[in-house]
């Protein structure tokens, strides 16, 4: 049973860095994926990190992401002035009318 586990927690180690590498080579899914494992852990600050760098690739669930951390104080001093910039961004950046729909609540 624990080389079961050993394995799959080789292969999601694995997995992890094949993200972080594609992230580097701009990748703005993987970043978003990236932040979304650390945000999941609770470790707000390595998932703004990421979250910044898919916002900034133009990746509207980043740029959401960024606005529901401000919007709840989650990781970042709560601030409705900068979750309505990323709120915004989540919208210009989508094709989804829920994300523009979504600032009317800020």
């Amino acid at each position: 049973m624990k080389k079961i586990i050993l394995c799959l927690g080789f292969l999601c180690g694995l997995s992890f860095a094949d993200e972080l590498a594609d992230c580097e080579a701009g990748n703005i899914k993987a970043c978003h994926n990236i932040g979304v494992e650390h945000y999941e852990k609770g470790e707000f600050e390595k998932a703004l990190e990421f979250f910044k760098k898919g916002c900034d690739g133009r990746a509207s669930k980043s740029c959401f992401a960024i606005s529901e951390m401000y919007h709840s104080g989650n990781g970042v001093k709560r601030s409705m002035h900068e979750a309505i910039i990323y709120v915004e961004k989540a919208c210009d950046e989508s094709d989804d009318p829920e994300n523009c729909d979504k600032m009317d609540r800020y």
